[in-house]
């Protein structure tokens, strides 16, 4: 029985394999049939298939300024504003608008605005320090710090000569006027931003305190202790519940206080005296 059954498994196999080799060369048969076509190779030669520029036409687009409206260009008459950043004595185009015929002495020039900052806070007297920024396309950005505002040239040589600042040996002061800077300042000046409000300065001196009696604060005390004693009207009730026999079971005290009103007037012989605390007695009249 078992070698029937092995024998029936082996033929079944054999029939699914010869069955699957006939589909394949059937498969095989069909494409053979209809893949006919030959094929065909197509080339893209770059070389030919390039736009060739044509000057002239590219002259004549009128598509070259459009990033002109969506990109406008700078405008080197905006003045730069850094509200807070910068020391009372930095100065911007309006200074140099108006003093651009006078000299002044050139101190030094530095690219950190801290160190003109930190120079300014050891001076005593800073009325005559003006610093001023430079800026521009070809321009690196400096901080430049002078000296005083002169007429001409030989006011500004004759303060120099008088400087004693001990400065190092690489810097080395110069009379300058301020046209040469004039076209690398585009800053808004602490003068500018101050406005036009004036400041004034307040003085204070010391004032001696008057000195207050204790004695004078004790009495008031205690008049307004005796006044307000005074103004209030005391009630006591107290509530004895008795029994058939008589006996006390229980006592309920009350007390109650009545302000009076302070516009009445009082007559003196009655507020000397103070007035006791009325008692009431109440029995229970179920007992």
């Amino acid at each position: 029985m078992v070698a029937i059954r092995t024998n029936w498994q082996n033929i079944r196999q054999y029939i699914w394999l010869v069955g699957g080799l006939l589909c394949l060369l059937v498969a095989l048969i069909f494409w053979a049939i209809t893949d006919t076509k030959d094929l065909v190779t197509v080339t893209n030669p770059i070389g030919e298939t390039q736009v060739q520029i044509q000057p002239e036409k590219v002259a004549a687009s009128a598509h070259l300024g459009s990033l002109m409206d969506e990109v406008r260009p700078l405008e080197m008459t905006t003045r730069v504003v850094t509200a807070g950043n910068h020391a009372a004595e930095f100065r911007g185009t309006k200074f140099f608008q108006e003093n651009k015929k006078t000299w002044t002495v050139e101190l030094f020039k530095v690219t950190d605005e801290d160190i003109i900052r930190s120079f300014l806070q050891k001076q005593l007297d800073r009325k005559n320090f003006i610093y001023f920024r430079l800026s521009g396309e070809n321009q690196t950005e400096q901080y430049v710090l002078v000296y005083g505002v002169f007429k001409n040239d030989d006011q500004a040589q004759a303060q120099l000569k008088q400087l004693n600042f001990k400065f190092p040996n690489t810097i080395h002061p110069q009379a300058i006027q301020f046209e040469k800077y004039a076209s690398l300042v585009n800053d808004l000046g602490s003068d500018e931003m101050m406005g036009t409000n004036k400041l004034y300065e307040v003085k204070l001196k010391s004032a001696p305190l008057p000195v207050i009696d204790e004695s004078l604060l004790a009495q008031a005390k205690s008049a307004l202790t005796a006044i307000g004693s005074a103004a209030l009207n005391t009630t006591q009730t107290t509530i004895t519940r008795r029994d058939e026999s008589g006996t006390v079971v229980d006592v309920q005290k009350s007390q109650s206080t009545i302000a009076q009103p302070q516009n009445k007037t009082k007559d003196p012989t009655v507020t000397s005296t103070e007035k006791k605390p009325v008692e009431h007695e109440i029995s229970d009249p179920f007992n």
